[in-house]
């Protein structure tokens, strides 16, 4: 087992806080355990990962490739396979990076358990014990639940272990045991942590709750999805502590951008956020999250797929919707401004609006020219006049268009493609159209790649919470009109979006819907793929809901456009769907959805993917170790 013995891990052994105190120093007083348990934030990733892996692994997002294998993620084509050691499935530009967040490593474990293991022996009073208890059970709790995620059984350890420890070569643990143990630890968590932690923006009673929420939701769809038993339980252990949390903070934040766009100072006044990832403007000490959008490093585009999901301004899919335009402007043309028109906000905050400027070259920001009102082209200008008209303290924050690079050179149209042989930016260029701006802001200050990006990243915020509460509701037939004013319906309300009317949604709501899911039960997961976009739930969400394999066998298609507008490039391939539902991918078409490849010829999802690989290394260091099924040596 990866770090259990100084045999297997001599660095597992040697975990200690950056200030290199011992047992003895470190374990004694409130201060002192409140100076350890600092590193354990550590655990929380923020905005680590820049190219959106998270969406890719979901089928939501593709990276920047003109094939399958590069564009795609190994569970997409069907390529997952035992590795020798621990890998990071999570980082697709990275796979063989390892990091204790992703992969069969119990390094933090060990770090925790050293923490509890001192807690009795302390001069602390009972209080203090206990919050400090709390503390180390909300963190091992959570690296607990990353591991049950992936793997399922996995090993329960709670005390350090040495080398001669019989845990060592212990079988796993069964799922049912471990998840009780995560859910028991969390509820002793609430109940003996201080309300409001160890001051600003540190685990305190909300964020307890936000987390037993979150893995209620998880586990209690897990269960039921995957035919297991006892889901009930973790469904309406969401569902208490999520209404704890939202009778602390009932209300979301009126602007949906500033979540993601604040530095620290702004983001500690926004109730809505429990918990979120400091960063500061020094080389080291941030992020590069925002660069990786203003120039293109993110190497990633969503599909058409994620941007249908969101819903027009009356509270209706496009399927079904009175006012969605599809691609048809009034000149008879189709373009994307007519698909973008009438839809709900967090789409123009999550993907950059299409737009054109008069510009045949680009240049600084400041001296790009607009197309006139009485210009054939004015629908140009659309989405340029709307994200600016509310910028700033509007509801569209700190977006503005055109979309420019870190230094402030404009993209003159979007979409702004690799193939087009009449002009395309170095920055924001995409394959397929759709290029994702959700962290994306002129503020920070981003001249080279040296992660000192400094906008703070929401870990816990009360937008989820509500999410989980109404799917949780819903899953256990509990869900209501009262239910989803509460939740669904302010989030709509930053949205733009009419409210929900639980009476209205029926088997016609949405002619996209999979027959096999409820009605209201799509409505309420697709108001989670909008609101928690590029967040790191969409893989999580697409394995535990069991819909792994219709997500990601659905060829990936982006935004409609005229090839003579790119100047008709032979590279550049458009496809259509014909009236029967299949897609038509002829070469002789001139307009239609960006596409890079079919699906044909990938072996896909296979049903033994929803658990993840044990590394062939662990399992010859613990024989007692089984295989995940489906997974051979």
């Amino acid at each position: 087992m990866t770090a259990l013995c100084s045999g297997c891990n001599d660095g597992f052994l040697e975990v200690y806080p950056k200030d290199q105190q011992t047992e003895v120093t470190a374990f004694t007083t409130n201060a002192s355990f409140k100076t350890y348990a600092w590193s354990l934030y550590e655990i929380f990733e923020g905005y680590s990962d820049t190219n959106f892996s998270d969406e890719i692994n979901a089928g939501y997002f593709i990276t920047k490739s003109n094939s399958a294998a590069g564009s795609l993620s190994k569970w997409a084509t069907g390529d997952i396979t035992v590795p020798a050691n621990p890998e990071n499935y999570e980082d697709t530009e990275n796979p063989d990076k390892v990091t204790y967040h992703h992969d069969w490593d119990f390094a933090f474990i060990r770090q925790v358990n050293l923490m509890l293991d001192n807690i009795e022996s302390s001069r602390m009073d009972e209080a203090d014990k206990e919050h400090w208890r709390s503390v180390g059970y909300f963190f091992r709790a959570y690296r607990y639940m990353e591991l049950l995620s992936r793997y399922g059984d996995v090993p329960w350890v709670e005390h350090v272990l040495n080398t001669h420890s019989t845990e060592l070569t212990m079988p796993r643990t069964p799922r049912a045991e471990v998840a009780d143990h995560i859910l028991d630890n969390l509820q002793y968590a609430e109940s003996h942590i201080r309300q409001g932690g160890d001051g600003n923006n540190t685990v305190n009673r909300n964020v307890v709750n936000a987390l037993i929420s979150r893995f209620g939701l998880f586990e209690g769809t897990w269960r039921k999805y995957h035919n297991l038993p006892d889901g009930e339980k973790f469904l309406k252990a969401s569902i208490e502590a999520s209404r704890k949390v939202l009778a602390a903070v009932p209300d979301v934040h009126p602007q949906y951008d500033a979540l993601f766009n604040s530095n620290t100072d702004n983001m500690s006044k926004i109730k809505e956020v429990l918990l979120y990832k400091e960063y500061r403007n020094v080389k080291g000490e941030g992020h590069s999250r925002v660069r990786s959008l203003r120039t293109g490093e993110a190497r990633t585009e969503a599909t058409k797929d994620f941007v249908d999901r969101f819903l027009c301004t009356d509270g209706k899919p496009i399927s079904t919707s009175d006012v969605y335009e599809g691609y048809k402007e009034t000149d008879g043309s189709k373009k994307e401004y007519a698909n973008f028109r009438n839809r709900d906000r967090r789409l123009y905050l999550t993907i950059i609006p299409p737009y054109m400027t008069d510009n045949a070259r680009s240049g600084n920001i400041t001296a790009f020219k607009r197309y006139e009102p009485t210009s054939p082209k004015a629908y140009a200008d659309e989405f340029i006049q709307l994200i600016n008209a509310n910028s700033g303290s509007g509801w569209a924050g700190n977006k503005t268009l055109p979309a420019s690079n870190f230094k402030n050179y404009y993209t003159t149209r979007m979409p702004n493609l690799w193939q087009s042989s009449n002009g395309v930016w170095n920055w924001q260029k995409a394959y397929m159209g759709y290029i994702p701006w959700k962290f994306y802001n002129t503020w920070v200050i981003c001249p080279s790649n040296d992660s000192s990006n400094d906008s703070a990243a929401p870990i816990f915020r009360v937008g989820e919470v509500m999410l989980n509460y109404a799917e949780a509701a819903c899953e256990l037939g509990e869900f209501t009109q009262s239910i989803a004013d509460a939740t669904i319906n302010k989030l709509r309300t930053r949205g733009g979006v009419a409210p929900m009317k639980v009476s209205a949604i029926t088997d016609g709501w949405d002619k996209y819907r999979e027959p096999d899911v409820n009605p209201l039960l799509w409505e309420i997961r697709r108001e989670r793929i909008v609101e928690l976009a590029c967040e790191g739930f969409a893989f999580n969400d697409i394995r535990r809901w069991k819909k792994a394999e219709s997500q990601l066998s659905k060829m990936p298609m982006g935004a409609y456009i005229v090839k003579a507008d790119y100047g008709n490039p032979s590279s550049m391939k458009v496809a259509r769907y014909n009236e029967d539902g299949t897609i038509n991918t002829s070469n002789t078409l001139k307009e239609g959805h960006l596409y890079i490849f079919t699906m044909q010829g990938l072996k896909g999802w296979q049903p033994h993917y929803y658990l993840y690989p044990v590394p062939l290394s662990e399992q010859a260091l613990n024989p007692n170790l089984t295989p995940n099924p489906g997974y051979d040596k």
